[in-house]
């Protein structure tokens, strides 16, 4: 077995790359070395002191630089996140070039404990707390943690005694970032409290996860039973409320998505609510989980975009926001058959230029056959619009589309003022004939 180990220069991955041959018996090994530029020449001697150690124990060294500040800037996230993206990837990137069975990191019992305290702090509920997995995968990479049963108090003992060297980080007592300030603040009291606690806490957390496969497996089974679209972007509220644990089942479908502790709580309030028609719900990452009637909808940034609109100006063929719609000018049949998804209007009633757009708030039409108004958005319910769908609508307006009384929504419905009359002379019509 070829495996990668990730060496900081720090105490524990020292530890790991001392003991790499008793933790991983008969596996070769190289190392993977990360200067996120963060600490100037601290982060360089730390670079310079790996390349020395596997020169002397002639390892291979592979030695990436990062622009993490810049990354994180960019991607909005915060300084530990980007780096911890960027090294995952091209971890990854290096076992797929150069033929690695998996990389080996060196978290340990403390840094367990702190994870799930930050967790904890973070509400992330029991997917969040369940602790670290000794062998997963993460971008793509098989991930050993092979220290998680070793606290840093052994580790420490054992570097000491058998005359190792490392590196300290002098960040790692910036009690600034909340890892340190729990490492340096909040573990010596609890281990103050009881001895045993990084033990303690290790199973509690295998036991939580124990409670975590049960619910993912009701989660499952649940999606199977209809509660969610295959894509997971649509929870059916019908299904949810004839199942158990509605909270629980509501927050699986929105986790992930950058919705705080505050707005999930809110969301499952809301999905029991009828008056809750409408609602929005932002999450920090830009998703948008919005209610209708029998449905929740995830919405991501992208698909949250600017409304659309578009001149007619001929018969043709148009693309109408990835539509591909059909309009043409007839004299008069003798018969009006149309098939699904095809509307006809008396010219006289939508000359050209007409206009296609998106829906707006206080669009109304007069249905075929009524004589008063009719909300688009009361329409859309009546049709059991997603909110998805109401986005995608495509409605034509005479002339420039500025006004609410519209003519149509395509593929569904007419204004009475647009049928064909016995004094028509020619038609329009307007068919959708696929989506690109």
């Amino acid at each position: 077995m070829r495996i990668l180990l990730a060496v900081s220069g720090g105490i524990d991955s020292m530890y790991l790359s001392e003991r790499a041959s008793d933790l991983f018996p008969e596996a070769s090994f190289a190392v993977a070395h990360c200067n996120f530029s963060l600490r100037g020449a601290e982060s360089d001697a730390d670079e310079d002191f790996v390349r020395k150690w596997c020169s002397d124990k002639g390892l291979t060294l592979y030695c990436r630089r990062f622009d993490t500040a810049s990354e994180a800037e960019s991607a909005g996230e915060s300084i530990e996140m980007a780096a911890r993206r960027l090294r995952y990837r091209w971890f990854a990137q290096l076992c797929s070039s150069e033929g690695f069975d998996a990389v080996a990191v060196a978290h340990n019992a403390n840094d367990e404990a702190e994870t799930f305290l930050l967790n904890l702090l973070r509400g992330t509920g029991t997917r969040g707390l369940k602790g670290m997995s000794p062998d997963s995968v993460v971008e793509g990479a098989r991930v050993l943690r092979p220290m998680l049963d070793i606290s840093r108090d052994e580790i420490t003992s054992w570097m000491k005694s058998n005359g190792k060297s490392w590196r300290e980080d002098s960040t790692n007592s910036d009690t600034r970032y909340k890892r340190n300030l729990l490492r340096t603040g909040v573990l010596p009291l609890f281990e103050k409290i009881n001895p045993s606690f990084l033990s303690t806490l290790r199973s509690d957390m295998q036991h939580i996860s124990q409670v975590d496969g049960i619910a993912e497996e009701y989660w499952q089974s649940a999606r199977k039973a209809g509660l969610t679209s295959s894509d997971a972007k649509v929870l059916h509220l019908d299904i949810l409320n004839s199942l158990g644990h509605h909270e629980y089942l509501t927050a699986r479908f929105v986790e992930g998505k950058g919705f705080s502790t505050e707005s999930i709580a809110a969301i499952c309030k809301a999905a029991g609510e009828e008056t809750s028609r409408g609602k929005r719900f932002e999450s920090r990452s830009g998703w948008t989980a919005e209610l209708s009637r029998g449905h929740i909808e995830l919405i991501s940034p992208e698909e949250m975009r600017e409304s659309f609109s578009l001149t007619v100006n001929a018969p043709g063929e148009y693309i109408v926001d990835g539509k591909l719609i059909s309009i043409q000018l007839e004299d008069t049949p003798q018969k009006l058959k149309q098939s699904a998804g095809t509307l006809i209007f008396d010219e006289r009633a939508l000359p050209f230029p007409f206009t296609l757009r998106s829906w707006k708030q206080g669009d109304w039409l007069v249905p075929l056959g009524m004589k008063g108004r009719k909300k688009l958005s009361d329409l859309f319910t009546d049709l059991s619009y997603t909110p998805s769908q109401k986005r995608k609508a495509v409605l034509a307006v005479a002339g420039d589309g500025s006004a609410s009384h519209v003519a149509a929504l395509l593929g569904e419905r007419i204004d009475d003022s647009t049928k064909v009359t016995p004094e028509t002379s020619r038609i329009i019509r307007i068919t959708q004939l696929q989506t690109l």
